[in-house]
């Protein structure tokens, strides 16, 4: 009853491995940076926004506790971030309109700058420099040069500065201290054991 089968073994494996903690954020940037050049940003963004959680739970007070150890911290942090990564992205959005606003020169650098842009986009535009001809390589990179040389002027280094420090000391303080333990189950409970092993 044996009998010889022969089995065609051959190919290709590509086996994929699931990153874990910061590393999974990172591959996560990768990809996003990815859908940015496709020209996919706006809808990634509404995407994002999409899955913003209430803000009555963004804000609940009795859900802040001070972690009891460092590993139930990074465990807490990470679910923070991945649970309410709209919410978050909407303190910096909230806080870059602020600083445009209270900063009326930056406001205007910026739509200058993003004029300026649409216009050397728009199409097929011919600059001369001292009889020379420049490609369009050349053309951004003056007009990257001088929309920079704008934005310095207009104080956009300081603006730049404020809104990261100040996004991620709030980001950084509620994912720290907000109780991942009250959040509703994620879709995959082993992502984030609150368990602690000793």
């Amino acid at each position: 009853m044996s009998e010889n089968v022969k089995i065609d073994l051959s190919g290709e494996i590509n086996a994929t491995t699931e990153k874990k903690g910061f590393q999974k954020y990172v591959n996560d940037a990768e990809l996003l940076l990815q859908h940015v050049r496709s020209g996919a940003a706006p809808a990634l963004l509404m995407g994002v926004l999409s899955s913003r959680r209430p803000w009555t739970q963004f804000v609940a007070t009795d859900n802040f506790k001070v972690p009891v150890s460092i590993p139930r911290l990074s465990r807490r942090f990470y679910r923070n971030i991945e649970y309410f990564q709209a919410n978050y992205l909407i303190v910096f959005l909230g806080l870059f309109a602020y600083c445009l606003i209270t900063s009326p020169l930056l406001l205007i650098t910026m739509v200058a700058s993003f004029f300026g842009y649409r216009k050397l986009t728009s199409g097929p535009n011919t600059w001369k420099i001292g009889g020379w001809e420049l490609t369009k390589t050349q053309q951004y990179v003056i007009a990257a040069a001088g929309s920079m040389a704008l934005c310095w002027l207009a104080g956009a280094g300081a603006v730049l500065f404020w809104v990261l420090g100040a996004t991620v000391t709030v980001v950084a303080l509620h994912a720290s201290f907000f109780d991942a333990e009250a959040l509703p189950n994620l879709e995959d409970p082993e992502q984030f054991p609150m368990i602690e092993q000793v």
